[in-house]
């Protein structure tokens, strides 16, 4: 019997689409991943407040983490780690959801790692104290790409800290503010390290909602920011250093 093609198609896309997602699959909050690998999330899962550890927890180098169009929920009140990523190399995150974390996603002394197509979401809580409530936070990280990415109603989008975070790429990310929404997307030494990051680049990022929506520190130096749109509450773009090369930015100021 002859195999009509559409099936023959239709059957081999799907075997393509299974050989893509198969990998360990992640059905616990609280998941520390200590292997190379991928390792999928196979539905959502939330965090109370009494567990302390990260939702998923990368401590191993060349691991993708496919959360597969589920969601990863935290406890609110500013507290707990979506996703942390720290002394390691070759990570990559993407495909779906963080919401009401302290942090969204850490990076911390680690290199070449990808965050993309993730959804970051916050309680959008007053800002009693620092630091707000982040969506992505590198310290100490290089060769750090995270784009295309929506983060809305965060107190503060992504922090980026450190003289040795150098290399890394903010671009094509959708950041939105609510009203107790500080800094877009910010620069800033690390604790013990009066450097900040440089040789990054911020491009094509729209900021929209913060009341700054980028700001340079006075050590944050050598960074390209490039065609970014920024609508902002009160500043568009504070950048305390001339080292840093600004081109082709567009802003307006919000009511």
């Amino acid at each position: 019997m002859k195999i009509p093609i559409l099936t023959t198609v239709l059957f081999t896309a799907a075997m393509a689409q299974a050989q893509a997602i198969e990998g360990t699959r992640i059905n616990r909050a609280g998941y520390v991943i200590t292997q190379p690998g991928v390792y999928i999330l196979d539905r959502d899962l939330s965090m109370d407040a009494s567990t302390p550890a990260p939702a998923i927890d990368v401590m191993a180098s060349n691991v993708t983490v496919n959360l597969n169009g589920h969601a990863l929920t935290g406890p609110g009140g500013k507290n707990g780690t979506g996703i942390r990523i720290r002394g390691v190399q070759g990570v990559a995150v993407h495909g779906g959801s963080i919401v009401n974390f302290a942090f969204g996603v850490m990076i911390a002394n680690s290199s070449s790692v990808a965050v993309r197509g993730l959804s970051i979401r916050g309680e959008g809580l007053p800002i009693a104290a620092l630091p707000p409530e982040t969506a992505v936070m590198i310290v100490q990280s290089r060769n750090v790409t995270v784009e295309d990415n929506h983060i809305f109603t965060t107190g503060l989008g992504i922090f980026v800290r450190g003289g040795m975070s150098w290399g890394n790429r903010i671009v094509n990310n959708n950041l939105t503010g609510g009203a107790n929404a500080a800094l877009g997307i910010c620069y800033n030494p690390a604790d013990g390290d009066p450097q900040a990051p440089r040789g990054d680049v911020i491009a094509g990022n729209h900021v929209s909602g913060f009341g700054t929506g980028i700001q340079m520190s006075a050590t944050s130096a050598y960074n390209i920011l490039r065609a970014n749109t920024v609508a902002s509450r009160s500043m568009a773009i504070e950048n305390l250093n001339a080292a840093n090369k600004l081109d082709s930015n567009i802003d307006v100021r919000l009511p």
